[in-house]
């Protein structure tokens, strides 16, 4: 009777366990099926699960970002670094107007306004006169005004422009004649103030020698190219010294220079 007994306990033991197994399979099923039908939530297996626990899906989802947060936050960094350049360019320009400072000793407004009040270095002036060149009283006289010294005397460098013929006149009712270049001084002088091409009263019309309007025979020469065609003399003032002088024909139209004692 005893055995009986221990067989039918084992077989219930038995029967037990094969249900257990059954429930398990049965949830594991269930499982299976809610995840491929898209079911995020699990099943829960005991009463110590929490009700907001972590889902048993494995699939993940991603949150849509607002494409406007990114343009907002270009933009903010966009103006930073526009205000950072700004302030270096503040600064840099500080800094050059300081050193401008220092080199020159004075304000620009200030360098200007000295520019402006000072007279030109050339004008003539009795004073001046009688300081550089201790001569009489009858000798220093006023240039007028536009007129250059040099040498005890007056020169006059013009703006306007003429033909040859038409200089001198102009010059003559000016008080003078056209500029008769004597020794290398005046040429250098004369070169130095002016950067054009200027009429000088040198030329060989009907003659075949240049003459000076003085009737005097030019003893000091200071010609660049002398085949070009004409037969009145220019000064020009962008050409080295030595070489400024050339012919021209006598109707163009060109700036003069004035000579008066």
């Amino acid at each position: 009777m005893e055995s009986k007994k221990e067989v039918e306990v084992e077989l219930e033991e038995i029967a037990t366990v094969e249900e257990d197994k059954e429930k398990e399979n049965q949830e594991k099923e269930t499982k299976e099926e809610a995840i491929a039908e898209g079911n995020i939530y699990s099943t829960l297996t005991s009463p110590s699960e929490h009700e907001y626990g972590v889902p048993s899906s494995v699939r993940s989802y991603t949150v849509n970002k607002d494409p406007s947060q990114d343009i907002h936050r270009k933009l903010r960094v966009y103006r930073i670094v526009s205000l950072v350049l700004f302030v270096i360019c503040v600064i840099l320009l500080i800094v050059v107007l300081v050193l401008f400072i220092k080199l020159t000793g004075a304000q620009p407004c200030q360098k200007i306004e000295q520019i402006q009040r000072s007279p030109p270095e050339e004008e003539c002036s009795l004073k001046k006169c009688h300081e550089v060149y201790q001569l009489p009283q009858h000798l220093c006289t006023e240039c007028g005004k536009g007129w250059l010294r040099f040498e005890n005397t007056c020169y006059f460098l013009s703006q306007n422009r003429f033909t040859w013929q038409q200089s001198r006149q102009e010059c003559q009712r000016l008080g003078g004649d056209l500029a008769v270049i004597t020794n290398e001084r005046v040429q250098m002088y004369l070169s130095r103030k002016g950067s054009l091409h200027y009429w000088i009263g040198l030329n060989h019309l009907g003659t075949n020698e240049w003459t000076w309007i003085n009737n005097t025979v030019s003893t000091v020469r200071y010609w660049g190219d002398l085949s070009l065609p004409g037969e009145c003399a220019i000064l020009a003032g962008n050409e080295p010294p030595e070489r400024s002088w050339r012919p021209s024909s006598c109707s163009l139209y060109l700036q003069y220079i004035c000579q008066k004692m």
